[in-house]
């Protein structure tokens, strides 16, 4: 079956696969898949005290409380009555951003975090804190107060639910909903690494292709930002400042990636506007960085901005890729290599989903962050994780189907090549491919000029079909005996050529000796035919010029002094059969050299 017929086949599995996977992984990413607690656990939803300024409510729920955007300098205190519950290892669980927290039990302070980035302006990460509470006799029935300073404007607008419980399943609890984007996030940097070892490799050793390069960035970006964002990070490891960076940095490298990956793939994009926006967003981070670093102005404070100019550059870019799909898609569509679904068609597949899958989460994240009560602590970016996981599937076989469709334009540049230089006779290649190999030959080489003995006898008495059937015979046997030739052909008639690159000294004589044994063999058993050769070789230093044509012209020079030569013993054994002195030999009997 042809490649093309196959893909015809097989192309209706891709939608399935790309539908499939995301659904099993939400299936994993489920309750289903959970593990019961041991222990007491519980989320303090009701009855807490806010004050926020002159905001103030006496009893409410976290996820209903909408007190505002709090900017820097603001202090938020939140006050509760704890659990009556006696669990072992007890503690509170929340979470917390760019803020200085501080709790305290009956007016007793026992825990304090971001004090000390504070103190050494830096920007404060966010944290999920864990605070112990000690002995039930400590905490039980005790008031809790948690103050936030913020340090940041637009900080936060939202307060995260705080959990009660047993430390380690408090712990448990989190990371096992957090399972569906650590496994997502997990897959999409060790994909990424991987690539991006092969595109190194790739790149360097056969040829100056960066959209494979890119599309390792893009799988590490965007896998780096998903466990970042789902705050995991956190649960591996203490330097959260690093973590909490790392997200932000890889939020805002996410547009150059894509954009510097759909240049590097598609050609047809790469105009000086397009170049501009991927300088513009290849500086975007770096200059942020560097802000940041030298703590001139925090990382955190251009989230809005990028989202103003992702949404331009996709304006702006995503009708150049469908236009520049759709005019491949015509022009693919009545060629032969066309398989029913382009490389093209995938990626736009791909990138579609993506981009609906982050407008939806940026839509929820500004309208919680800055219309409901709850605000953006209880945003979250599962829509986009699921978008990604897509895109990278459809990257990995966008590149799948590029390899076939390049193997198919090759085979088919190949074999039309082949009816354009073969000679549909001997199958050997034919004079205008000797020819173009002549001219451009270069090094050490050399040529053997061959004639094959008796075409015109044959043709004249035995027909054109058996002197056919004479140069099929003789080119399988010159295919035998100079397999290791860079080039054998037929330049007309009953004259072939042999070009032998980087040639060792007497392989000329090695071949020729070899064609000629063959050519003994297949005489022994011929009734009919009997094949024989003049032969002529060349080495290219020979010549003083080292040129092909000059090789060429001594090589054949040469056969024809042996083809004089069996002229002459042709003649001897003619006139010897005349005047009676030797009997004359039939087919293989007679020696043909």
């Amino acid at each position: 079956m042809r490649l093309r017929d196959y893909m015809h086949i097989n192309v209706w599995l891709l939608p399935i696969l790309i539908v499939l996977i995301p659904v099993i992984l939400i299936v994993f990413g489920s309750s289903y898949m959970t593990t019961p607690n041991a222990f007491y656990q519980t989320t303090i939803k009701e009855g807490w005290s806010v004050k926020h300024g002159d905001f103030f409510v006496g009893s409410a729920s976290l996820e209903e409380i909408n007190i505002g955007s709090a900017n820097k300098g603001d202090v938020v205190i939140l006050s509760h009555t704890l659990p009556e519950e006696q669990v072992p290892q007890a503690c509170l669980m929340f979470r917390t951003v760019l803020s200085v927290v501080t709790v305290t039990v009956d007016g007793q302070e026992i825990y304090k975090y971001g004090d000390d980035y504070l103190a050494d302006n830096r920007l404060i990460p966010k944290h999920y804190n864990f605070v112990s509470l000690g002995s039930p006799e400590d905490y039980c029935g005790k008031n809790v107060t948690i103050t936030l300073d913020v340090t940041e404007n637009k900080a936060f607008s939202g307060l995260s639910p705080v959990y009660f419980g047993n430390r380690y399943e408090l712990e448990r609890s989190f990371l096992q909903k957090k399972r569906l984007p650590l496994f997502i996030g997990g897959f999409q940097i060790v994909f990424a690494l991987l690539l991006l070892t092969l595109s190194s490799y790739l790149y360097m050793y056969h040829g100056h292709d960066l959209s494979l390069i890119f599309t390792s960035i893009i799988a590490f970006v965007l896998g780096a930002y998903n466990v970042a964002f789902n705050d995991l990070f956190c649960f591996l490891s203490d330097y959260e400042a690093f973590f909490n960076f790392l997200e932000y940095f890889t939020l805002y490298s996410i547009p150059f990636a894509i954009i510097a990956f759909l240049i590097s793939s598609h050609k047809e994009l790469a105009s000086n506007l397009n170049k501009s926006l991927v300088g513009i967003n290849f500086l975007f981070p770096i200059v942020i960085t560097i802000l940041h670093v030298l703590k001139i102005v925090h990382i955190n404070i251009f989230v809005s901005t990028l989202h103003v100019i992702a949404l331009i550059e996709t304006i702006i870019v995503l009708p150049q890729l469908i236009a520049n799909v759709l005019k491949h898609y015509r022009e693919r569509k009545n060629s032969p290599e066309y398989a029913g679904m382009t490389s093209d068609s995938v990626l736009i597949m791909g990138l579609a989903i993506f981009i609906v899958c982050s407008v939806i989460d940026i839509i929820k994240y500004n309208v919680l962050k800055f219309l409901l009560a709850g605000g953006e602590a209880y945003a979250d970016i599962s829509f986009m994780t699921i978008g990604a996981l897509c895109f990278v599937l459809c990257l990995f076989v966008f590149y799948f189907y590029h390899g076939i469709e390049h193997i198919n334009s090759a085979y088919m540049r190949e074999h039309l090549e082949g009816l354009a230089y073969t000679d549909s006779l001997t199958g050997l290649m034919n004079r205008a491919k000797c020819m173009q190999y002549m001219a451009a030959v270069q090094g050490k080489f050399a040529i053997i000029s061959i004639d094959m003995d008796n075409l015109k006898p044959v043709n004249d008495t035995l027909g054109h079909q058996e002197g056919d059937r004479m140069l099929k015979t003789f080119a399988d046997i010159m295919k035998q005996s100079f397999s290791s030739a860079e080039l054998v052909g037929r330049t007309g008639g009953d004259e072939f050529l042999v070009a032998i690159e980087n040639p060792r000294p007497g392989i000329c004589e090695e071949m020729i000796s070899d064609l000629r044994s063959r050519l003994e063999a297949f005489n022994s058993h011929e009734t009919t035919l009997n094949l024989s050769a003049s032969c002529g070789f060349a080495y290219s230093f020979e010549v003083p010029d080292n040129n092909a044509n000059s090789v060429f012209v001594l090589a054949d020079n040469r056969m024809y002094k042996e083809k004089d030569i069996h002229h002459s013993m042709k003649l001897g054994r003619f006139v010897n059969d005349i005047i009676g002195d030797a009997p004359s030999g039939k087919g293989g009997a007679t020696n043909n050299v």
